[in-house]
């Protein structure tokens, strides 16, 4: 026998006499003592009753047919006597054919004799030993196999003693042990084959053959390459695979017995090689764990925590409750599935939360307003003729116009929202504010649509210089009507711009790839100085001390963790910014693609995981949540300097100049080859508590953000009494290889009549 297969039997005797099992006490106790279980006559007894059931017996009456039974055999003598070195007893037991009659008795009629029989001839074999376990178990107690087969390469620690039947007494032995040795002590006529070194490539084809084929496998392992490999060997060898993952009850049966071409896992992984999924840590697992499962299948606990795995937790939850109901669920299917009493594959729930559902109560998570259609052309000349603008030489011809449209449509918007209408009107560009597009909670009282716009504007300046012309603006020239934003006219000039600096328009984009970190060139460094002195009122504060930018980068991302986690803020995110596909991201061309988000497929797999709201509820009263942390911490970790844009006073027309300032840096910044990632969740929030009173804010939040605001003080006490409009981080990286998209011009610009 190979060595990494280990046969575990107790040993089985057949004593005379009385003084034969002194003897071998004697012989074997070592200075340990052996205890001696000695219950032969009950279990005659009780055999004698089972076998004469209409009968009722008094204490008398039986005890003189277990005297007629044993027709004057020294009771010592009948039977067998089994000794369990492990615990050192020795236990008198029935013959093996009557102690399989007696501790099967009660199996019928739902077992029948035949069907017993049947069973004791089955070869079971199963993979990972905590559902696992309790399928072998249970399938033993019910006698459901003659041989079985575990395989499990690791042992038992405190933290399974949760869900695993087990003792702190075997803390560091191998699962497969305690199982065999439970089973054992349960039977000790079965079969029992340990592999204590788990299924490797090396093994696992005398798993399934030696000394016999299996006849069913139970695959429970928490081996991603082991998953697959099974399966295909099972499928080699017309075995049918059965799983249960002890999450709302699912039950997984594949019959390649009957279906010898079915793929694997029903076709949800392909055919995925083993061999890449080796080594790989928790996290990325989850990439191929949850087709496996089913993202959308999944508990909202255990989607909860899955976000929280390698964060707060360790691995993924399991409970005894669940494990001890799957294994009661896989044994009852094996059963049938070794008795031809079923012959289905497929995916099966046997979820408590569905059988018993408690009633439904319905909750507003959505406290905004919405606003329910974008502006018709109709809203558009309104808001243009009721301006009282007065008009201006038209300079521009058509080429013109279509080049200062395409560099502002160009400008950044908070989740690329582009809240943009433009249109040309006696000799005026019209900035008009569609708020259907820029609706959310984090756009408190409009203040990330104006950053947008003033980049826009910003955008406008450039181009139009690089055009010939000069620009004078004018912020909401309508103070009944917000929405037109600015307008723009345009007269005839000298000075041109840098063409490099128009080309940094078109070049600008938000890249949150992360590398390692480099020092901000002197050339940039000297750019920023420049556009400083050419700003009375915008201040441009850079942080390039480690431990600021680290202190920081925990405020910043838990302003982006407390954002997601609020009601309107999770709603705003998955219903309107994110892009979960190339395909919604070309249908819409707004909205923020989660290719642009440098995200690994774990991450955007956890990302469609915080999906569901009533998983993001659980993780928020757990005090979960760092998870979403550990992108934005990385990346400041990484780089170069953090920049804060700050006034010194809260207006709308100031978040409007700061855009303009935030562009002139981003776009600088692009030109000297460095990359610019918002990150300014933190200003708008704040901004929300300050000005607007916490609206939208419990008493826990507003703590929470009055505690952010605080620290923020503390660690940058220059800017205590200024306004922070806007925050970013600056690294030297590669371009974004995805970059969001922007909607056509004929979407964006109007002829006003």
């Amino acid at each position: 026998m190979v060595e990494n297969i280990i046969t575990i039997t107790p040993k089985i005797f057949s004593f005379q006499t009385m003084d034969e099992v002194e003897d071998f006490i004697s012989t074997h106790s070592h200075h340990h003592e052996i205890v001696i279980y000695d219950t032969i006559i009950e279990q005659l007894s009780e055999l004698i009753k089972c076998r004469f059931p209409e009968k009722r017996f008094d204490k008398e009456t039986l005890s003189q047919k277990v005297s007629t039974f044993l027709e004057g055999t020294n009771p010592v003598s009948y039977g067998v006597w089994v000794f369990y070195p492990w615990n050192r007893t020795l236990i008198h037991l029935l013959p093996e054919k009557e102690f399989i009659e007696l501790r099967t008795n009660r199996n019928q009629y739902k077992i029948s004799p035949n069907e017993q029989n049947h069973l004791s001839k089955k070869i079971v074999g199963v993979i990972g030993l905590s559902v696992g376990q309790s399928v072998a178990l249970t399938m033993a107690m019910e006698r459901s196999f003659g041989e079985i087969r575990l395989a499990d390469f690791d042992t038992l620690d405190l933290s399974n003693l949760n869900r695993l039947r087990g003792k702190v007494s075997q803390i560091g032995l191998a699962k497969t042990l305690i199982c065999a040795r439970e089973i054992l002590e349960l039977d000790p006529f079965l079969k029992v084959k340990v592999f204590n070194e788990g299924i490797h490539e090396g093994n696992i084809d005398e798993f399934f053959t030696k000394d016999g084929k299996l006849d069913l496998l139970i695959e429970e392992c928490d081996g991603l390459d082991i998953k697959i490999l099974s399966r295909y060997k099972a499928r080699e060898y017309g075995v049918p695979v059965l799983m249960e993952t002890s999450d709302r009850g699912l039950l997984d049966i594949e019959r390649f017995d009957l279906e010898p071409k079915r793929q694997i896992l029903h076709g949800l992984v392909g055919d995925l090689d083993p061999a890449k999924l080796k080594g790989l840590s928790q996290e990325d697992k989850i990439e191929y764990l949850l087709p496996m499962v089913g993202l959308n299948s999944l508990s909202e606990r255990m989607k909860a925590s899955m976000i929280e795995v390698q964060s707060s937790i360790v691995s993924w939850p399991q409970l005894a409750s669940a494990v001890t109901m799957g294994g009661g669920v896989a044994a009852e299917m094996s059963r049938k599935i070794l008795l031809n009493n079923s012959s289905v594959s497929g995916r099966f729930y046997i979820d408590l939360d569905e059988l018993v559902p408690e009633p439904k109560s319905i909750e507003k998570t959505v406290f905004i307003e919405e606003i329910k259609s974008p502006l018709t052309i109709e809203d558009i000349q309104k808001i243009v003729k009721e301006s009282g603008v007065i008009a201006r030489k038209d300079y521009l011809n058509e080429m013109d116009k279509k080049y200062l449209i395409e560099a502002a449509s160009m400008a950044p918007s908070g989740g690329n929202t582009q809240p943009w209408r433009f249109g040309f009107y006696e000799g005026n560009l019209f900035f008009i504010h569609d708020i259907f597009h820029s609706q959310s909670f984090l756009d408190f009282a409009n203040l990330g649509s104006y950053i947008g716009f003033g980049a826009a504007i910003e955008n406008i300046r450039v181009q139009a210089a690089v055009l010939g012309y000069r620009i004078k603006h004018q912020y909401f020239p309508n103070t009944n009507d917000s929405r037109l934003v600015a307008i723009c006219s345009f007269e005839p000039s000298d000075e041109k711009a840098e063409v490099s600096l128009s080309k940094a328009i078109f070049d600008r984009h938000t890249n949150r790839k992360i590398g390692s970190r480099q020092e901000l060139s002197n050339e940039l460094k000297e750019r920023f100085s420049i556009i400083r002195s050419e700003e009375p009122n915008a201040h441009l504060t850079i942080i390039e001390d480690m431990d600021k930018m680290n202190e920081l980068g925990e405020l910043v991302s838990s302003a982006e963790m407390l954002l997601l986690l609020h009601p309107q803020g999770h709603h705003d995110m998955f219903t309107k910014e994110l892009r979960m596909t190339t395909k919604e991201a070309l249908d819409t061309r707004d909205g923020l693609d989660v290719a642009t988000l440098n995200f690994s497929k774990a991450e955007i797999l956890a990302l469609r995981i915080a999906s569901s709201r009533k998983a993001i509820e659980w993780v928020e009263r757990i005090g979960g949540g760092e998870a979403f942390k550990k992108n934005t911490k990385k990346g400041i970790a990484n780089a170069s300097a953090m920049g804060i844009v700050s006034m010194p006073f809260y207006s709308n027309e100031s978040y409007l100049h700061a855009g303009e300032f935030v562009q002139k840096i981003w776009l600088e910044s692009t030109r000297a080859g460095f990359s610019f990632q918002p990150i300014t969740q933190y200003s708008f929030l704040i901004a929300r508590l300050i000005h607007g009173n916490g609206e939208g804010f419990t008493e826990n939040y507003i703590r929470k953000f009055n505690d952010l605001n605080n620290r923020f003080k503390l660690i940058l006490p220059e800017l205590a009494t200024r306004e922070i409009n806007f925050i970013f981080r600056l690294a030297k990286e590669k371009d974004a290889e995805v970059r969001s998209l922007r909607r056509p011009i004929d979407k964006l610009l109007f002829n006003i009549n």
